[in-house]
C-alpha cells in the first residue's frame, strides 16, 4: 500500500472518530436531555423514536425527520428551530421551550455531517428484541407429554415450591367440605342433604372421585363452566351501541357453549368452532352445520359502538381482536391497533393483517337507530324447510287478501251504484249544539231493494257528537206497514244487517267514502249492559241504543229506550233501510245533538238510492263483514343465528395511529409475525378458518386455557394475568407445572373433563383452608398453595342457591329472552333499550345488559360485558349488606325456604334439616341454644319468627362463602 493510500486510511478513520465524538460529546446529550421522554422507547409521539438510527431514519407520522447531509430540509431542524411554514415547534414551550442557539447550531453541523449515529438498535419485533421473543417463555413448544398424568405429579410440583419456601400445608379437609366445594367447583350450587349423607357414608376408597364423575355428568356443569367462558368472551344478550338494542338469538350462542361444554368437546375444536363453525361444517348434516353456524356467534357479539354502526365497524373490529387475542392467546393484541405493541412482539402490521381476515366476514346486523331493523342474520333452516314453514301461512295470507278484494269490490260497486241512483229527501241540514230538528210527511216511492238513508255527519270544529235519531217510515196504502228505529232497539245485537218483522232490512255504516259496514259487536259501552253498539273500529264512530226504560249517566245523560248515532271527526255514519216493498212511504222524525258541547253541533241528510242492487249490495256486504275475518296471524319466525358468514376477501389498509381516515398500504391477510407469519393458503376466503387453525394449534392456546381452569378451581391462575402472558403479564408461579398441564391436555385431546379430574383430585386441591401456624405471614396470597382459599359466592352461585334452597329453581335451559318485536323497536339515544326479565332459571340465563347492569349482577361483582373478564372482582361495600335486608327477591327466596322448612312441626328436626339443606351440616349445640333464643325473643307471630331467623341465616357468611 502506498503512502498516500494509508495517508488517506487514517485521515478517514480520523474523521469517523471525530463524528462519532462529536455525536456523543454534542447531540448525543441534546436528544437525551430534551427529545427522550417523549420520543423513545415505548414513547413515540407523532411516530418518532430518536433514541435509535433506525427510529429517526424510518421518521413517524410526518416522513423522514432527518435528511443526511440537507439540514435545512431536515424536519427536525424545522422542529427546533420553531419554523411557522413547518408548522412545528420543538420542545414545545411546556417542555422546557426552544433549544439554544448553540445547540441547534449543533444540530445543524450534525446532519450537515450526514447525521453519523452509532446506536444500532438490536431487531426488534413490535415492543420486544427479536431475540426475546424468540425465547419468551410462553411462546416455546410444549414439552413431551408422558399421558400418564397422574395428581400426584401434580402434587410433586407444588411440593418442591412449598419446600423451598419452607412452608408446611393444611391438613386434608373433612367430607362434608369436599363435597360442598367440589359440587360449587363444577356446577355452582349446592350438594343436596342426600347427596352429602350418601357421601359421608361411603368410605370406598373411591368415594371422592365418584362424586367428581358424578358432577361432571350434571347438565349444570355446562352451566357453571359456561359462565366462566362467558366471562372471558364478554357476553351480552343487547349490542352496546348508543341504543343499547337487544339481541334476540344471541342465546343459542350462550346456550351452544354451555351445551358443548357438557359434551367435552375438545377446546382446540372449540376454539375453531367459534372462530369458524360455519365453513368447517358447511359440508356436514343440518344439525351439525347449524351447530357451527351458532358457535360464530362469538365473533358477532363483538360490540357495536356509535350512532351508526356501519360507520364504526373498525371498532367492532378492534374489539374482536382484542378479545381474540385474550381469550384463546393470552396476549394483548389490540395494543398494536395504533402502533407497534410497545411491549409484547405484535406490529401493527400484524394487528391489521388479522384486522383484514374479519374485515372480509360478514357480521349480523344488530340495527341501530338511523337503520332500526336487524339484518344479515344466518337462517338455521334450508329453502325448502322455509317454504314449508311458510306455506300455511301464505295460503291464509291470500285468503285474507281475497277476502279484502271482495269486499273491496263490493263496496265500489255500490258506490257507482249510490252516486247514479241519489235523489235528496231531507237536504243537508245544520243541527245547532243542543238542537232538534224534525222532518215529517217526507215521501218517497220505492221498489224492493231500494234504499232510504238517513247520514249524520261531523261539522268542521270536529262536532263530531252522540245524535238522537228518531225516524219513522209508513207504508202508504197496501198492508200499512210500517218501521221505526224504536223497535230496533230492543233486537239490536241480532245483527248488522238487522231484518225486522215486517221484512225490510237495516244497515249501519260507515260511508266516509265506500260504504262499510259496522261488523264489530258491543254488548255494553263503558261497562253498562244497557248501552249496546255497532262499531267498525274501536273509536267513537258507531250506532248505539240505551235499552233501558231509564236514563243512562255516562259521558252524558242518555234518555231510555233511545237509538244513537256517533260520528267521528271527517267520518259519517249512516242508517239505511232497504225496501221489502214496491209503492209509497211517508218518512217523519227527528235528529238531535244529545252531547252539547260548546262546539258546532252536527249535519244530517236523508235520501233516497233508487238501485236495488244497492240495497241488495249492502245486504251482502253487511254479512260479508260479520264472517269471521281470515287471520294470517304473525308470520312464521325463521329460525335464524346471530352469526357471521364469509364477505368479500380483500387485505385491510393500515390506519395510521388508528384512524380509518388516514389510510397507509395494504396489509397481506396473515398470521401473526412472531409465531412465523404464515400467509392465507385460500386468498380467497375471509381466513378465518384458517386463523381457527393457527390459534387452536398454538401452544400458547393450551397453556392459556389450562391456567384459566386451574384459576377456576383455586382462586388464581398458575399465571396470575390470564389474559395477558407478554412482557406486561406476570410469570407463572410453577412455570413447569403450567407446561405440564398443557402438554398433557393437548395430547390427551384438549378435553376439559380429564383435566377436572385431575386438579380436583391433588392433595393441594383437598387442603383445608385453615392456615397453617405462619403461613399469612409466609405466603399471605396463598402463591404456593399449603392451603385452599375460603372464596365468597359468585353472583349466579348466591341467587341460584337461594332459588335451591327455597324449593324455586327451574333447572331447564332458557332460550330467547321476551324482548319486543323487532318489527316494534322505536329505540334511540335518549330512549334506549332497558329491561329486567325476572326468571326463576339459572342465573346464567339472566338477560345481560351492556349499557345497564343488571343491578344484582353489578352489586355482586358480575362480569362487566362490556370487556372480557378474566378474573372476578370481590368487593365488600355496604349495599351487599342493604342487599340482605331490603331486597324482595331476597325476602321471597327466604320466605319460600323458611316456610318448606315449616312442614316439620319439631322445632328440634326442624332446625337441623335448616342447617342441613343451608350449610350441608349439623347445628352445633351453640347455634341450636342460639336459635331458641332468637324465636323467643323476635316480636312477631311464630311464622314470622321464623322466617325471621331464616333470612339470618341465609345473610350469614356460612351461606355466603365457600371453603
Amino acid at each position: 500500500m502506498s503512502l498516500l493510500s494509508l495517508s488517506l486510511s487514517a485521515s478517514y478513520l480520523q474523521a469517523a472518530d471525530d463524528d462519532e465524538a462529536f455525536f456523543e460529546q454534542r447531540i448525543r446529550p441534546i436528544l437525551v436531555e430534551h427529545c427522550y421522554d417523549c420520543h423513545s422507547g415505548v414513547n413515540s409521539e407523532g411516530g418518532l423514536l430518536l433514541d435509535t438510527r433506525q427510529g429517526w431514519h424510518k421518521g413517524g407520522d410526518n416522513g423522514a425527520a432527518i435528511l443526511p447531509g440537507k439540514p435545512d430540509e431536515s424536519l427536525l431542524i424545522k422542529a427546533v428551530r420553531y419554523d411557522a411554514d413547518a408548522g412545528l415547534a420543538m420542545p414545545p414551550e411546556d417542555a422546557g421551550g426552544k433549544l439554544s442557539g448553540q445547540q441547534i447550531a449543533a444540530l445543524e453541523e450534525w446532519i450537515r455531517r450526514g447525521a453519523p449515529d452509532p446506536r444500532i438498535a438490536v431487531a426488534k419485533l413490535g415492543g420486544m428484541s427479536e431475540a426475546d421473543a424468540q425465547t419468551w417463555w410462553a411462546f416455546q413448544p410444549l414439552p413431551k407429554a408422558d399421558l400418564h398424568p397422574t395428581p400426584g405429579k401434580v402434587d410433586a410440583y407444588l411440593n418442591r415450591q412449598l419446600a423451598e419456601h419452607s412452608l408446611s400445608t393444611a391438613p386434608t379437609a373433612d367430607k362434608r367440605t369436599l363435597i360442598r366445594r367440589a359440587t360449587y367447583d363444577l356446577t355452582g350450587l349446592p350438594p343436596t342433604p342426600e347427596e352429602v349423607a350418601a357421601f359421608l357414608a361411603d368410605d370406598s376408597p373411591d368415594a371422592y372421585a365418584q362424586v367428581i364423575d358424578r358432577l361432571l355428568d350434571s347438565p349444570q356443569y355446562g352451566v357453571r363452566w359456561g359462565r366462566h367462558w362467558l366471562d372471558v368472551v364478554r357476553y351480552a344478550d343487547t349490542a352496546g351501541e348508543n341504543t343499547d338494542r337487544p339481541l334476540p338469538h344471541a342465546w343459542r350462542y350462550r346456550n351452544w357453549v354451555i351445551d358443548a361444554l357438557n359434551q367435552d368437546k375438545p377446546f382446540d375444536e372449540f376454539v375453531r368452532l367459534q372462530l369458524a363453525g360455519d365453513l368447517l361444517t358447511a359440508e356436514q348434516p343440518p344439525a351439525q352445520a347449524n351447530e357451527g353456524i351458532i358457535a360464530t356467534g362469538y365473533l358477532a357479539i363483538a360490540r357495536r359502538f356509535g350512532h351508526d354502526i356501519d360507520q364504526q365497524n373498525y371498532l367492532t373490529h378492534e374489539d374482536v381482536i382484542d378479545n381474540l387475542g385474550k381469550n384463546f392467546l393470552g396476549l394483548t393484541t389490540g395494543c398494536a391497533r395504533c402502533h407497534d405493541h410497545k411491549y409484547d412482539p405484535i406490529t401493527a402490521a400484524d394487528y391489521y393483517a388479522l384486522y383484514g381476515i374479519f374485515e372480509s366476514t360478514q357480521f349480523a346486523f344488530p340495527g341501530c337507530e338511523p337503520k332500526g331493523q336487524p339484518r344479515d342474520l344466518i337462517s338455521l333452516a334450508s329453502l325448502a324447510e322455509i317454504e314449508a314453514l311458510l306455506r300455511p301461512w301464505n295460503d291464509k295470507v291470500a285468503q285474507a287478501a281475497a277476502q279484502k278484494k271482495q269486499l273491496e269490490q263490493t263496496a265500489a260497486s255500490l258506490r257507482e251504484f249510490r252516486d247514479n241512483n241519489t235523489r235528496q229527501l231531507v237536504p243537508k241540514t245544520l243541527i245547532a249544539e243542543g238542537s232538534s230538528v224534525p222532518f215529517a210527511e217526507v215521501k218517497a216511492t220505492v221498489r224492493k231493494g231500494e234504499v232510504l238513508q238517513l247520514t249524520v255527519w261531523p261539522n268542521e270544529s270536529h262536532g263530531a257528537d252522540s245524535t238522537r235519531v228518531e225516524w219513522k217510515i209508513q207504508e202508504v196504502g197496501g198492508e200499512a206497514r210500517s218501521w221505526d228505529v224504536e223497535d230496533l232497539i230492543a233486537v239490536i245485537s241480532q245483527g248488522n244487517p238487522l231484518t225486522d218483522k215486517h221484512g225490510a232490512t237495516w244497515c249501519f255504516l260507515e260511508t266516509t267514502d265506500l260504504p262499510v259496514s259496522l261488523s264489530q259487536r258491543y254488548d255494553s259501552l263503558q261497562d253498562n249492559a244497557a248501552l249496546k253498539a255497532w262499531k267498525r273500529a274501536d273509536d267513537a264512530l258507531s250506532i248505539f241504543v240505551n235499552t233501558s226504560d231509564q236514563p243512562v249517566d255516562v259521558w252524558t245523560t242518555l234518555p231510555g229506550q233511545a237509538f244513537f248515532v256517533h260520528p267521528e271527526h271527517n267520518r259519517p255514519v249512516t242508517v239505511a233501510w232497504v225496501s221489502p216493498l214496491d209503492g209509497d212511504v211517508t218518512l217523519a222524525g227527528a235528529v238531535a245533538d244529545a252531547h252539547p258541547s260548546g262546539s258546532d253541533g252536527i249535519s244530517f241528510d236523508l235520501t233516497h238510492i233508487a238501485a236495488p242492487q244497492y240495497g241488495q249490495g249492502l245486504i251482502e256486504l253487511g254479512k260479508a263483514a260479520l264472517m269471521p275475518a281470515v287471520d294470517p296471524g304473525p308470520q312464521p319466525k325463521i329460525p335464524v343465528a346471530y352469526a357471521v358468514t364469509e364477505g368479500q376477501p380483500a387485505d385491510a389498509r393500515l390506519q395510521k395511529r388508528g384512524d380509518p381516515e388516514q389510510l397507509g398500504d395494504a396489509v397481506e391477510r396473515r398470521w401473526l409475525t412472531v409465531f412465523g407469519g404464515q400467509p392465507l393458503a385460500n386468498r380467497q376466503a375471509s381466513g378465518r378458518a384458517e386463523l381457527a387453525d393457527w390459534i387452536s394449534a398454538h401452544p400458547l392456546t393450551a397453556r392459556v386455557i389450562v391456567n384459566r381452569v386451574w384459576q377456576w378451581h383455586f382462586g388464581q391462575g398458575l399465571a396470575a394475568t390470564p389474559n395477558n402472558f407478554g412482557s406486561r403479564g406476570q410469570p407463572p408461579s410453577h412455570p413447569e407445572l403450567l407446561d405440564w398441564l398443557a402438554a398433557e391436555f393437548a395430547a390427551s385431546g384438549y378435553q376439559l373433563k380429564p383435566l377436572h379430574r385431575l386438579i380436583m383430585q391433588t392433595a393441594a386441591y383437598q387442603r383445608s383452608s385453615e392456615p397453617p401456624v405462619g403461613a399469612l405471614d409466609a405466603d399471605p396470597d396463598n402463591r404456593w398453595l399449603g392451603r385452599f382459599e375460603l372464596r365468597r359466592l359468585s353472583a349466579e352461585e348466591l341467587r341460584d342457591s337461594l332459588l335451591q334452597v327455597s324449593g324455586q329453581l327451574d333447572l331447564e335451559p332458557a332460550q330467547q329472552h321476551p324482548f319486543p318485536d323487532e318489527s316494534t323497536w322505536t329505540f334511540t339515544q335518549h330512549t334506549p333499550f332497558s329491561a329486567l326479565y325476572e326468571t326463576n332459571k339459572r342465573s346464567v340465563y339472566l338477560m345481560v345488559q351492556r349499557q345497564r347492569r343488571h343491578p344484582f349482577l353489578a352489586l355482586f361483582d358480575g362480569a362487566d360485558p362490556n370487556a372480557s373478564t378474566p378474573v372476578r372482582a370481590t368487593s365488600t361495600v355496604p349495599t351487599q349488606s342493604l342487599y340482605f335486608l331490603n331486597d324482595p327477591f331476597f325476602h321471597a327466596q327466604a320466605t319460600a325456604t323458611a316456610d318448606r322448612l315449616a312442614v316439620e312441626a319439631d322445632p328440634d328436626k326442624r332446625l337441623r334439616q335448616t342447617y342441613q339443606r343451608l350449610f350441608q351440616r349439623e347445628p352445633t349445640e351453640r347455634e341450636t341454644a342460639a336459635a331458641a333464643l332468637f324465636l323467643a325473643e323476635y316480636p312477631a307471630e311464630p311464622t314470622e319468627q321464623w322466617r325471621a331467623y331464616v333470612r339470618v341465616l341465609l345473610a350469614g357468611n356460612e351461606f355466603i362463602h365457600v371453603d
